[in-house]
């Protein structure tokens, strides 16, 4: 479970970088060229992909103790 956990936060991290890559192209001073356009997309698409990722993991509260220690606790019932 806990290695399912930290996939779930490598999955949000890239999504993180993703849109902030997207946020990047959209206020650049120089604008959108076609090719910059079509990365755009291409990040939108796997945006979608990483987000279903996360709609089908299972669902369970992640936690650090004062010592740094991973807690993760499924929420799902059939666990």
């Amino acid at each position: 479970m806990q290695s399912q956990a930290e996939d779930m936060v490598a999955v949000r991290r890239e999504i993180l970088d993703l849109l902030r890559q997207q946020m990047d192209a959209l206020n650049s001073p120089l604008g959108l060229t076609d090719e910059k356009l079509r990365e755009c997309y291409d990040r939108q698409v796997r945006v979608q992909e990483l987000r279903e990722k996360l709609q089908d993991a299972p669902t369970a509260i992640v936690a650090l103790t004062p010592e740094r220690q991973m807690v993760i606790t499924s929420l799902d019932r059939a666990s």
